[in-house]
């Protein structure tokens, strides 16, 4: 019972973020609503993986500070990009 409860939590919590990110744009629609949980939220956890994934791998860490800094925003603008392609889908 707790799992379901802490999953619920997550997926309302997200659903929230999402909606305020959206904001002015919120679903008025029942269509809206279920394409902004049935695609919104599992984009939002892929984008957040994929920029830890890339940002944490072994390739950014065997460098220095000021390299990770030089190939670390190209990389950050790529994902934004990413991210932006993905908020496009959604809205």
């Amino acid at each position: 019972m707790n799992r379901v409860l802490g999953v619920l939590a997550i997926v309302l919590f997200l659903a929230v973020l999402l909606a305020w990110t959206f904001f002015p744009d919120i679903p008025s629609s029942v269509l809206g609503w279920t394409v902004l949980f049935v695609v919104g939220i599992p984009a939002y956890i892929f984008v957040e993986w994929l920029g830890e994934v890339v940002l944490d791998s072994q390739f950014f860490k065997s460098r220095s500070r000021f390299t990770r800094i030089l190939i670390g925003v190209p990389v950050v603008l790529v994902l934004i990009s990413i991210t932006f392609i993905v908020i496009m889908f959604v809205q």
